[in-house]
């Protein structure tokens, strides 16, 4: 048995948190050869309440993205003896005493410029070449972003390992009608509806889902968390305001839910490192309307109705067509069904502590 640290101040940030708590959870249930070291901040201590023997907590007061975090894991790694440091981000600390093992789950802070300018994108080549020296394997989630490390970071493309997150399918699954019905009364929602889940940042290319309503009529819910994006710049866009709702959802059971309540899903996003939502979608029989860029085609394969995000026309005729033909939606509703077993928490987790082994005991 061998000691890890794990840097979790991130387990509540989207994608990079549902990657934490799904690859711990799967560890546990595994009984994998390990002790792990929680490096997270006070509030989140009691979500990471793991038994003793599994794992312990460690308070770190750095914030995230400060200067004061690159020099506060040595310390506590030396204390616990650390055999390995494993960061789920390319934030790596300095001087750490023991191997580490990064994940980057995209370069988004390499492509959007006006979004991050260029001391955003400044410290991202600095994060990563830093981590891509110092660490023994760079870990990534799509063969996508791959691509883009060897590219942009060619110097440490012999480190990078793609291994793919997955969907909880205890949690995104088909649910019982009367659940449906009762969560619809709950949520005062309408009968039928596309929806969009996920950040509305830039790069989720938000003014799509305004010309969705706008052009063709078609009611929309909305699972965000960034209302102020929301009530900002999408709602003084809408032609029909009434025809658009941003729901709060307060954990996955609610979101599986939610998609269990839509007609179909719709995901125009220009850029992503994997792109969880469509899978989540497609888990819970919904079928899905998705961007062509980036890494979707990797996940999505032919299980959803893919268009091109920079033509409006391209989009509007795809999602349209997806909202009234019945029987193409029972197409994708079975192909997206078929398609979510391709990916696997288990599977994942056991890749990813077999490579943090070698790492230890090459």
């Amino acid at each position: 048995m061998f000691t890890i640290g794990v840097d979790c101040r991130k387990i509540n940030d989207g994608g990079i948190g549902t990657y934490l708590q799904n690859l711990l959870q799967q560890w546990f249930i595994l009984k994998v050869p390990a002790k792990f070291f929680l490096f997270c901040n006070t509030r989140d201590k009691k979500r990471l309440g793991f038994h003793h023997d599994f794992a312990e907590t460690i308070i770190i007061k750095s914030p995230k993205y400060s200067i004061s975090e690159l020099f506060s894991f040595s310390k506590p790694l030396s204390d616990i003896k650390a055999d390995l440091f494993f960061a789920p981000h390319y934030t790596l600390g300095f001087n750490l005493p023991c191997p580490s093992v990064i994940t980057i789950h995209d370069l988004i802070h390499i492509h959007f410029k006006p979004r991050f300018g260029i001391l955003g994108r400044g410290y991202a080549k600095f994060m990563i070449n830093h981590a891509g020296k110092n660490s023994a394997t760079i870990l990534t989630v799509s063969e996508n972003t791959k691509k883009d490390i060897q590219k942009h970071f060619p110097k440490w493309s012999y480190k990078v390992r793609v291994v793919y997150p997955a969907v909880d399918t205890d949690i995104f699954k088909q649910y019982p009608p009367n659940d449906i019905i009762d969560f619809k009364r709950k949520r005062s929602l309408p009968d039928d509806f596309v929806l969009y889940a996920g950040a509305l940042k830039h790069h989720k290319n938000p003014q799509a889902l305004v010309e969705i309503v706008n052009r063709l009529k078609l009611p929309l819910v909305i699972a965000s968390l960034d209302k102020r994006i929301f009530n900002e710049e999408i709602l003084p866009a809408l032609d029909e305001k009434k025809m658009v709702n941003i729901v709060d959802i307060d954990n996955y059971n609610e979101l599986a839910l939610l998609y269990n309540c839509a007609r179909l899903f719709v995901f125009p996003s220009l850029f992503e490192g994997f792109g969880l939502p469509p899978l989540e979608a497609m888990a819970c029989g919904l079928p899905v309307a998705c961007s062509n860029k980036a890494s979707l085609p990797e996940v999505v394969g032919d299980s959803a109705l893919m268009f091109s995000p920079d033509n409006v026309s391209d989009m509007l005729t795809k999602v349209n067509l997806l909202w009234h033909d019945d029987s193409m939606r029972d197409k994708f509703r079975t192909r997206g069904l078929e398609r979510v077993h391709m990916f696997d928490w288990g599977n994942s987790a056991r890749t990813i502590f077999e490579i943090l082994n070698k790492v230890v005991r090459p």
